[in-house]
């Protein structure tokens, strides 16, 4: 489920102009691109539930400093990071191509946002048992 909002955010921040594309799935099938975004999706979520805890511990005296600014970088990251990822051989049909420092910072925004909105929406992507009923 978190893939899939993922990808929907990342499908959102490639309709702005910040130069952020999602390159791939265009085969002619009705599947390849939603399958491109599901994919890029799933690795922004894995490397937000594996990686992301882990920078957030090293770097909390800098973000004590800034107070919490530099979370913000560390979001660049890893949307940066998503994106060398998926330019790896092993992705070659299913990449992101992200711009310069601000317009992937800007995306990296956008992203965090539509997912926070999107989770909130959406009864099933909650982690706990309470929902809605």
């Amino acid at each position: 489920m978190k893939s899939a909002i993922a990808a929907v955010a990342l499908w959102i921040v490639t309709l702005l102009p910040l130069d952020v594309a999602v390159v791939g799935g265009d085969g002619g099938d009705w599947w390849a691109r939603p399958l491109v975004f599901l994919i890029v999706g799933a690795v922004l979520v894995a490397l937000n539930a594996v990686l992301k805890p882990i920078i957030q511990v090293v770097t909390l005296p800098v973000r004590i400093l800034t107070l919490g600014l530099f979370g913000l970088v560390i979001t660049w990251f890893i949307l940066w990071l998503t994106s060398w990822i998926t330019s790896l051989d092993f992705f070659s049909w299913a990449t992101l191509e992200v711009g310069g420092f601000w317009r992937t910072l800007g995306a990296a925004i956008v992203v965090a946002i539509v997912i926070a909105i999107l989770e909130a929406a959406i009864p099933a992507s909650r982690k706990d048992g309470n929902r809605r009923k």
